[in-house]
């Protein structure tokens, strides 16, 4: 698959992920969206940096085989800097860490598209 066709496969699961949380979002009374402030700021900056072309294929390759890459990214980026600016190095240090330690997928439901073959599905 070629790197925009990655890209696009992406943005469609990133933007769907986003929506859904937006939906849950709104089901909040507001202490509780203050409590997730957090969470919220960090899904709003990951989702926005992953739409700029400057990420490597196999980093995005990786993040597809995720049902919501846009949540591993985000507790990711949180565990290493909390609800912190992003600058380019920190969300392509996020996405090394999760594309060379691979322990997201034993935390977070992958899409059975994505997975080859001969890896079978990894259940939580």
């Amino acid at each position: 698959m070629e790197h925009k066709d990655i890209k696009a496969e992406l943005w469609e699961k990133l933007e769907a992920n986003y929506i859904s949380f937006m939906q849950e979002w709104i089901k909040l009374e507001p202490l509780q969206l203050i409590e997730q402030a957090e969470e919220i700021a960090a899904i709003k900056l990951v989702y926005n940096e992953l739409k700029d072309d400057r990420y490597s294929t196999e980093y995005l390759q990786y993040l597809l085989r995720f049902k919501n890459p846009l949540k591993v990214v985000r507790d990711k980026w949180i565990e290493e800097n909390g609800s912190e600016m992003v600058n380019d190095d920190d969300i392509t240090h996020a996405l090394w860490s999760i594309a060379d330690k691979q322990d997201a997928e034993q935390d977070y439901e992958l899409d059975e598209a994505y997975i080859s073959p001969g890896q079978g599905v990894r259940m939580c």
